[in-house]
């Protein structure tokens, strides 16, 4: 197998293909000379740190999704779960791309460098002008559509509210105002799964607790502000 570079918004992503094998890429990595990204994805050293954390490697990371996506998704998708959670605040790479597809999708007929999880839920993007009950759902993040912060931590909670989804949603919350995501929370109770999110929602927030100052979590005015730029 070879390597080849494809190009991100801002950086090259090293693939397997020429110059290096998958082999060699992985040994670089081990040297300490390449970072891993996502998938079959690679960076230089000094251009990885980024990938993992917030601010600009945001987008990074949503550049690394749409590459990923770019041979075996086809019409309006948005990423969702746990691929949406690390677009937005980095940390370990999901193995498995996460999306919500407009149509069915058949399972690809070559290997692939992630897993795939789809759904038809509904949440991949409308043209514009076409009503869309979802739209308020969904936010484009630098070219590549994903679920918004809050509904990002709803669905992670509904489907993990103990696994590793819960300390994916931990690490969005810091984004979050609690007070509009305890409404919304409430608003959306009868959806399956919303009595244990909820419950992990109330713990994750220290709901009836306060800390040794006498306070409970930050304010939302405290709380750095989100914006993505194109």
């Amino acid at each position: 197998m070879t390597t080849t570079a494809r190009q991100g918004p801002r950086e090259q992503f090293l693939v397997p293909g020429l110059p290096y094998s998958a082999a060699e890429l992985r040994g670089m990595e081990l040297s300490g000379l390449l970072v891993h990204v996502m998938g079959d994805l690679y960076l230089p050293a000094d251009a990885g740190p980024a990938a993992r954390t917030a601010g600009d490697g945001v987008r990074m990371r949503a550049a690394a999704v749409l590459r990923l996506a770019e041979p075996v998704l086809a019409g309006p998708w948005a990423a969702i779960g746990m691929t949406a959670a690390w677009v937005h605040a980095g940390g370990e790479a999901p193995g498995v791309l996460e999306a919500s597809v407009g149509r069915y999708h058949r399972r690809p007929l070559h290997p692939v460098a992630v897993g795939l999880r789809l759904e038809q839920s509904g949440l991949a993007p409308a043209p514009e002008g076409v009503d869309d009950p979802h739209r308020a759902d969904v936010m484009p993040v630098h070219g590549l559509w994903c679920t918004t912060i809050e509904r990002t931590v709803e669905d992670l909670l509904r489907t993990g509210p103990t696994g590793p989804e819960r300390a994916a949603a931990a690490l969005l919350l810091r984004r979050c105002d609690p007070a509009r995501l305890r409404e919304r929370f409430q608003a959306r109770r009868r959806r399956p799964g919303m009595t244990a999110a909820r419950a992990a929602l109330r713990e994750l927030l220290g709901d009836g607790r306060t800390d040794a100052s006498g306070g409970g979590q930050a304010s939302f005015d405290d709380r750095p502000e989100v914006r993505y730029t194109s």
